[in-house]
């Protein structure tokens, strides 16, 4: 049986109601296809895409194995940002700072470990750390968005941070209603393995 499956970074709740503050101010100058759910918001590492389900146990040892390396590292909402960067916007996203060399890293390792699998169809695009809070965007009129106005105006001092303490895997189900995120494992940074 195939499943849908992606690596990713819980976002937690206090984090989770600055970004839905920041949403609904935006979603006054704003419209969108779809606006991203606040109980599915999350960093994602990598996206893999339809995965037979007999991979998951190795997916759950690279995880394992790369969350060991890493120690827990801070994160903090900083402003916002597009997709595609230059043309007609497809997703809305907040941007990130704090310790992004370890979040890079993190992101590096995962993709050497996903790399030794045969026929792992992951996402091998340039990484751009972001937690996504719309998809297709549209102004009420035509011009480019005002990200850095809003970043200024929507995303006030002090922006919350916080301390990233695990890697999971998860499992969306596309519905009609929306997809569905699954956590099916999480290892926690900095803990040794016996693999």
């Amino acid at each position: 049986m195939v499943k849908r499956l992606f690596i990713a970074l819980h976002v937690p709740t206090d984090v989770i109601s600055y970004i839905e503050a920041a949403q609904q101010q935006v979603k006054q100058e704003l419209k969108a296809e779809r606006w991203q759910p606040l109980h599915n918001l999350h960093l994602t590492l990598h996206f893999l895409g339809d995965v037979d389900e007999q991979k998951i146990p190795e997916l759950k040892k690279d995880i394992q194995i790369v969350s060991s390396i890493i120690r827990p590292f801070s994160l903090s909402i900083d402003h916002f940002g597009s997709f595609p960067k230059g043309g007609k916007p497809r997703v809305l996203w907040l941007g990130l700072q704090g310790d992004i060399e370890s979040l890079q890293q993190m992101h590096l390792l995962l993709g050497k470990r996903l790399d030794r699998h045969e026929s792992l169809p992951y996402d091998k695009r340039p990484y751009e750390p972001h937690v996504t809070i719309a998809r297709k965007p549209k102004l009420h009129e035509e011009r480019s968005l005002p990200l850095a106005d809003w970043s200024q105006r929507f995303l006030p001092h002090p922006k919350p941070s916080w301390k990233v303490e695990g890697i999971t895997l998860f499992q969306s189900e596309l519905r009609p209603e929306g997809a569905i995120h699954t956590p099916l494992f999480t290892s926690l940074l900095g803990e040794t393995t016996n693999l």
